[in-house]
């Protein structure tokens, strides 16, 4: 069995921005980086041109890591708990921390709670996840900015993976994954 499982459907809207992303940003990086070396090796890059060649390698290592990040945003559950990934940080929940789900108005987004989002509950309190249901049409600009926005029927089943999985950890056999 895999380490992690993605509670998440992994939909072609997430895939294709990230992965455009990753291909150009690394065929970018690649030329860059060989037209670099094959100057520098002939003696026709001078250092302050290798220096601005440099900030360029660095931004789009830059956008190729923010691309990855992009990715893997979601919510994953495995045999020991759940892991969230946001833009920014992950945070591991073990099953004996978890004591339920909720859905709850989104406070990471900004939306002053007019957007539903997947809640943890813990023992020491309560976590938002960047997984959505998918709200009104001026909003789903802002939904992308924070995590995955699904539909209300996909929703509902990431809720109940969860929540299947969570009953198998604590029943002691293990996780459930459909």
């Amino acid at each position: 069995m895999r380490r992690w499982r993605r509670a998440d459907p992994w939909t072609t809207r997430r895939q294709v921005p990230a992965g455009v992303a990753i291909l150009y940003g690394g065929l970018a990086l690649l030329v860059l980086s060989a037209g670099m070396v094959t100057e520098l090796v002939a003696g026709r890059l001078a250092a302050d041109q290798a220096g601005s060649m440099g900030v360029a390698v660095a931004v789009i290592v830059g956008v190729l890591l923010v691309a990855v990040r992009f990715h893997l945003v979601g919510i994953y559950h495995g045999e020991r708990g759940l892991l969230i990934r946001n833009m920014l940080r992950s945070r591991f929940l073990p099953w004996r921390e978890v004591t339920g789900f909720y859905t709850g108005p989104a406070v990471l987004s900004g939306l002053d709670g007019r957007q539903r989002t997947l809640w943890v509950r813990t023992r020491d309190g309560d976590v938002e996840t960047p997984v959505q249901s998918r709200g009104p049409v001026l909003m789903r600009q802002l939904e992308s900015l924070t995590g995955p926005a699904l539909p209300a029927a996909e929703f509902d089943l990431v809720v109940r993976r969860l929540r299947e999985a969570h009953a198998a950890a604590q029943a002691g056999g293990g996780v459930v994954v459909r």
